[in-house]
This record gives C-alpha cells, sequence and structure tokens, in this order.
C-alpha cells in the first residue's frame, strides 16, 4: 500500500478532522500500523502529554489508530493569543509569540523541520494518514506552505478532496480547487461531499457533473452526522439558546470569548442522559442543573465579556443553586482577582467573579505534561488525574492551590477530568441524587468512542467510501 495518504478540505470546517480519525480506525483495523500527522494545526484544543502540547484532535486520531498520542503528530501547534498573535508550540514546547505579520517568516524557519518529521514517520509506519489545514487553495499561502500544498508536491502524496455540501457551493468548492492547482491535480484520488442532509439520490446529477467537470472519481456523498467529537475550531461551535430534549442531566457550557480545551467536556456529551450545551443565553443557564466554566486563552477579554452581557451577575445569583464548574481559565475567572505583571496574557490586574476566594498570578515558566492533584469536591475527595496547560498560579491564604471547592462552586487547573470515567460517572450521580433520581453504572469513554466510530463506519455511505479508498490505494501499490 502507498505509504500515505491526505484528506485536504476545499475550506476549513469541512471535516477532515472526524474523516481522518475515521480512517485511522478503518485501515488499523485492517492490521496496519498507521500514523496520523497534521503538520500545523491552529487549536485551542489541546491535550498535554509527558512529551508537551499537541492538538486534541490529532490525539483522537491517534486513538482512533490504537496508537499513543505523540507530539510528532501534530509538530506545530498556534494557538491563538489574541487577534494577529498566537502562541507557537514546537514538538510540544512554546517557541515564543507568532504575530500575524511574521507569518511567512515563521513558516520558512519550520518548514524543513517538520517535514524531516514527517519524513521519519513515513519510514516507520506502514500508513501515515494526513489532515490538511484549512482549504488547500489558498494561493497567497502557497509559497513557503507546510502543511498541504508543499507537502504533497514533495512527496506526491495521494488526497482525497473534501466539500462541505451544508454550507453550499459543493462545485465552487471542489472544482474551484482544483482548477486553481493544476499542479497536484494528478495527485487527487477523488472528490467527496460531506454532510449532506437529505435523499442521496436527489445528488445522482451533481455527482455526474463532478466527476465530468472534475475528471476525478466521485467517492462518495456522506451525511451530516451529529455523533461525533466535538468541532476542534470554537468559531464553528452550534450555540443553543436553551436546552430541547427530555434527559435528565442538563449542562451547560459557557461559550465566552478565546474559550479553549472546550473539548474537556466531550465524554459528557457522548452521555446519554446528558444533554450538554454551549450557549450564550441566561435563560440556558437557569434551566441548567451544572454549569461549567472551560478554559480561556484570554481571561480579560472573556471576563470583559461576562460583564458586558451581564452573565457576572447571573452566575453570582445561581452559585448557590447550581452546580458550577471551572476549568483552568475558568477557575481563574471565578476566584477575587487575576493579576499579569509580566503581559503574558494581558498585563495589569482583573477583578474575578469572587465566587471562590483564591487570587491568581500569571508568570513563566509555562506549565504543562500530567498532573494529579488532592481534590475535595462534594461527589469526589481523593486523587484527580488530568493534564495541565497554563501560566496562572493560584493561591489561598499564601499557599498554591490546583483545586478549590465552596459549597457547589467548584474549580481545578486539571484539564481532562472528564476523560476519567470513575470521576464523570461520580460527578453525573451526583447531579441525579440533587433531583431524586437514582444513580447509574457508568461506560469507559473510548468504549464510546470505539462504537461510535465504528458505528459510523457501518453507515453504507461511509463503509462504501473507504472500500473505494482502500481499493483506489492498493491499486497505486
Amino acid at each position: 500500500m502507498k505509504r500515505a495518504v491526505a484528506f485536504m478540505g476545499s475550506m476549513s470546517s469541512v471535516g477532515k478532522t472526524f474523516l481522518t480519525a475515521l480512517a485511522c480506525r478503518w485501515f488499523a483495523r485492517k492490521g496496519l500500523k498507521v500514523f496520523p500527522f497534521k503538520a500545523q494545526n491552529m487549536s485551542l484544543n489541546a491535550l498535554a502529554t509527558e512529551e508537551g502540547e499537541m492538538a486534541w484532535a490529532q490525539a483522537y486520531q491517534a486513538l482512533a489508530a490504537g496508537r499513543r498520542p505523540s507530539v510528532r503528530m501534530n509538530p506545530l501547534l498556534l494557538k491563538p493569543l489574541a487577534p494577529q498573535q498566537a502562541e507557537i508550540i514546537f514538538l510540544g514546547r512554546p517557541q515564543g509569540t507568532l504575530f500575524a505579520d511574521r507569518f511567512r517568516d515563521f513558516r520558512r524557519a519550520y518548514q524543513a523541520r517538520v517535514f524531516a518529521i514527517l519524513e521519519e514517520a513515513l519510514s516507520q509506519n506502514e500508513l501515515v494518514i494526513i489532515e490538511g489545514a484549512g482549504g488547500l487553495a489558498e494561493l497567497n499561502l502557497l509559497e513557503g506552505d507546510l502543511a498541504n500544498y508543499e507537502l504533497l508536491r514533495t512527496w506526491r502524496i495521494p488526497f482525497v478532496l473534501i466539500g462541505d455540501i451544508d454550507r453550499g457551493g459543493i462545485f465552487a468548492q471542489l472544482l474551484g480547487t482544483l482548477e486553481l492547482l493544476p499542479e497536484i491535480r494528478p495527485l487527487c484520488l477523488g472528490l467527496v461531499a460531506n454532510k449532506f442532509r437529505g435523499r442521496a439520490e436527489l445528488f445522482k446529477e451533481g455527482a455526474r457533473i463532478l466527476t465530468e467537470r472534475s475528471g476525478k472519481p466521485f467517492l462518495g456523498l456522506l451525511p451530516y452526522r451529529e455523533d461525533h467529537f466535538l468541532e476542534e475550531d470554537s468559531a464553528s461551535l452550534p450555540l443553543a439558546q436553551g436546552f430541547v430534549s427530555t434527559r435528565p442531566i442538563k449542562i451547560a457550557v459557557l461559550a465566552y470569548p478565546y474559550l479553549s480545551n472546550f473539548l474537556d467536556v466531550d465524554p459528557l456529551r457522548h452521555e446519554e442522559e446528558v444533554e450538554l450545551i454551549f450557549t450564550q443565553d441566561p435563560q440556558a443557564l437557569q434551566e441548567a442543573q451544572a454549569i461549567i466554566l472551560p478554559g480561556s486563552r484570554n481571561v480579560e477579554r472573556s471576563l470583559a465579556w461576562l460583564r458586558q452581557r451581564g452573565l457576572t451577575e447571573i452566575l453570582q445569583k445561581l452559585a448557590g443553586e447550581k452546580v458550577i464548574l471551572g476549568i483552568c481559565g475558568g477557575f481563574q475567572i471565578l476566584g477575587k482577582v487575576v493579576r499579569d505583571p509580566e503581559g503574558l496574557e494581558f498585563g495589569g490586574e482583573l477583578e474575578g467573579l469572587g465566587l471562590l476566594p483564591h487570587e491568581t498570578l500569571f508568570k513563566r515558566p509555562k506549565r504543562y505534561g500530567p498532573l494529579t492533584d488532592q481534590v475535595d469536591f462534594p461527589f469526589w475527595k481523593g486523587s484527580l488525574s488530568g493534564f495541565e496547560i497554563r501560566y496562572g498560579r493560584s493561591y489561598l491564604q499564601g499557599q498554591e492551590i490546583r483545586s478549590l471547592a465552596r459549597g457547589e462552586v467548584l474549580g481545578t487547573y486539571l484539564h481532562g477530568i472528564f476523560f476519567q470515567d470513575a470521576f464523570r460517572q461520580a460527578f453525573l450521580n451526583y447531579l441525579r441524587r440533587r433531583q431524586g433520581l437514582s444513580p447509574l453504572a457508568g461506560e469507559a469513554y473510548s468504549t464510546k468512542v470505539a462504537r461510535t466510530l465504528d458505528r459510523v463506519l457501518e453507515d453504507p455511505a461511509f463503509a462504501s467510501f473507504f472500500e473505494t479508498l482502500e481499493s483506489i490505494l492498493y491499486q497505486r501499490c
């Protein structure tokens, strides 16, 4: 089999991440040693491994492939700090701040190093499955590219071109991309229209047109699925105005600006008894049994937004009624004050919500990696493991703390706690008991993920696509 295949998009959010994960699962089940790879990712959803930080999307793909997540699967991670600013993470380690006017210099500086890592992956694995970044035909960004065009051209890697039919303009998306990139057009294995809602026979004419105009096979009309993991880009998160189901556990996640690591809550979304929404709606907060304040990459802007929306007063009022949990930046927001004397995020001092009595100080060095803490929550007392990614240090009466609880208001620096099956079930059963419901037994998140991916791959449209792709790849050997 060819050593690599790439999933490229006509634009962002066409479903590359999920299709790459499905491909990892498909080919790993065939017995191949599969390695997911995304040269550069821009995301505020990161996992801290023992090696350092990497994008959660590639960690998810690693799990789908049955592999241990490695920073080499995502050599470059850019974490937005503010407009036209991002933190650079290379092989898991912070490298400083990237400003927009230095973007071309940045890519030139890292291209050879990233390509060397890909070369290593190609030599050590039976199949490298590559996820592109953004849109393939960004003509102004082709020079010095390290995630799409130059990567495909340098190694002559065959690719699948994906469009999002749900957003419209599928013909312009797919045909326009190929038309603009004649140099790598021969590498295209075929076209995919993803996120289709409706009857497949209605697109038969569309599939014929795409094949005739492109000269490439139409590989699949893939249905819209809601049972996959959350979008890694917060701009693509669906925001809800309220709860719509009859599920007994309702959890609201505050979607403030610069929210980060919101995939922390993804395991909750896979629980059958839970309706979890991302929201900015005050009424939804009042309807929820629990409110989660996720991480924030810019606490100043997130706090300012909460105040502008009048949500600080609402949270203070609900503090005695609801379970409120802050994670990392959310934990800092719940406290009395946040200070940033070094200007690592905002510079200066901010007043927090005051729902917890701690104070936070931002300072170097950045802390990242696995972390275990002793917590004292109403439903969990003892050791709890996760990971940390932070500049902030929080203090209570002069002592540094990692977690804190006052009544039903809880905070922690531990990311990934809901991936801990026992903790997640204890949290949900606590919410159930508060409503007079009996506790339930839980199921491992890894089992749910595997079942979700396998269920999608059993869908005739997805199964047909991957069978066709596998056949094409074998023919090219």
